[in-house]
């Protein structure tokens, strides 16, 4: 009886060490996301949007997003230009972007839950429970 708590509680040990190993996973939210958001050309495009129930992805067709190392978010469509701001918070894990009032745009402005990040996918949620909202920024 001894020997099997003690085979499970090794395997135990060893679950809970595998899931926390040191290894750098591009899927890890706690990587340097402003290295990845401004690296290469910078350049990104909404793939997903959904907000409270449905898909909203296509009221940022058009849109390119560069992210600019200084902290300026820049939205383009048809040679138009928005500027705005984005800043990572480390600390809470959180994207913050301001791009003004006017909708499409504003509807991505607000500080959001990293929930996984690659070199070429940012996946953010709002952190408001009472509704679902995400919005994906994949890499051009």
């Amino acid at each position: 009886m001894k020997t099997r708590f003690f085979q499970l509680f090794g395997l135990f040990l060893a679950i809970i060490a595998a899931g926390c190993s040191n290894s750098n996973d591009d899927n890890s939210p706690a990587g340097n996301l402003p290295d990845v958001l401004t690296d290469g050309t910078g350049q990104w495009k909404v793939s997903y949007y959904w907000d409270k129930d449905k898909d909203e992805t296509n009221d940022f067709a058009g849109y390119t997003f560069n992210f600019k190392s200084d902290g300026v978010l820049e939205a383009v469509k048809g040679g138009v230009t928005t500027n705005g701001t984005w800043q990572h918070s480390s600390s809470s894990n959180k994207l913050i972007i301001n791009l003004g009032a006017v909708k499409p745009l504003s509807n991505a402005t607000d500080d959001w839950l990293l929930i996984e990040r690659t070199d070429n996918l940012i996946k953010l949620r709002d952190d408001n429970t009472e509704h679902l909202e995400e919005l994906f920024f994949q890499k051009l």
